[in-house]
């Protein structure tokens, strides 16, 4: 089973957290994930100081690229969104996460 569907099925509801693959830095509370039907796993806000944020210019377009700010590993990118409280949405690959139900916020 690739790893990224042990991920993506996960109910929005279920409490825990979800941690830097790499570090296992705390990066998202998992009561902050949503939906968009893009196949990556979304949230609205991040642990506040645990997420940086790193401006891109490639493929002829400007980005904002996520970095766990523990290791450095790449996360995703930042985007717009007015269907979150943040008008953010933090498009993360699912393979930079674990989930941790043991841990919540």
């Amino acid at each position: 089973m690739p790893r990224n569907q042990k991920i993506k099925p996960l109910p929005q509801d279920l409490p825990g957290v979800y941690t830097c693959a790499n570090c296992s830095q705390v990066l998202f509370a998992a009561k902050y994930k949503f939906s968009v039907g893009s196949g990556f796993p979304s949230f609205w806000q991040h642990v506040k100081d645990h997420v940086k944020q790193h401006p891109l210019a490639t493929y002829g377009r400007h980005r904002i690229q996520l970095l766990c700010s523990r290791c450095n590993q790449h996360l995703g990118h930042l985007f717009e969104d007015a269907r979150t409280p943040t008008n953010l949405r933090y498009c993360i690959n699912a393979d930079a996460l674990e989930f941790n139900q043991n841990i919540t916020l």
